[in-house]
């Protein structure tokens, strides 16, 4: 597939294409947004409550048939969130990269945690390691190795 060799060539790790249906919902995961350990709910247009409930954020998603899953690693960190934050950035600065090689007309993004104009996963409710674990891919393993993840949602 064009888009994970794409994917794959700008620096991620491992991506996937799965249909939209394989996501799993879990609305009550909002209430990770509402603990506030990132530090921006109810500061930023992307994050909860200002980008909307659970709800609404899951009905956007069903516009679209197929996502892109975007996987990178990064070696432990040292309970640092600085260098956790950094791996975050840096993960969403590949996807950036990405999207501007991409030919998609109309699509979605879930980033690893808010990213400029895009929500992220825990924003849409979605279960990160089902997610994971339906395109083959781990989430949380015991190797110590941390793992980001974003999402691209299209219909071409």
């Amino acid at each position: 597939d064009i888009l994970i060799a794409k994917a794959l060539e700008v620096g991620f790790v491992h991506a996937a294409v799965i249909d939209v249906n394989e996501l799993v919902y879990v609305p009550e995961y909002r209430k990770y947004c509402e603990e506030n350990l990132c530090g921006n709910y109810n500061k930023l247009p992307v994050c909860p409550p200002n980008c909307g409930t659970a709800e609404e954020m899951h009905a956007r998603t069903l516009k679209y048939k197929k996502v892109l899953v975007l996987q990178t690693e990064m070696l432990p960190v040292k309970k640092e969130l600085a260098e956790y934050m950094a791996g975050k950035r840096k993960h969403n600065e590949l996807m950036d990269k990405l999207l501007l090689n991409l030919d998609l007309e109309d699509f979605l993004v879930m980033s690893a945690g808010p990213w400029k104009t895009y929500s992220c996963m825990s924003a849409y409710s979605i279960d990160a390691e089902k997610m994971a674990a339906s395109c083959g891919m781990i989430c949380w393993g015991k190797d110590g190795i941390v793992r980001f993840f974003s999402s691209v949602l299209f219909n071409n």
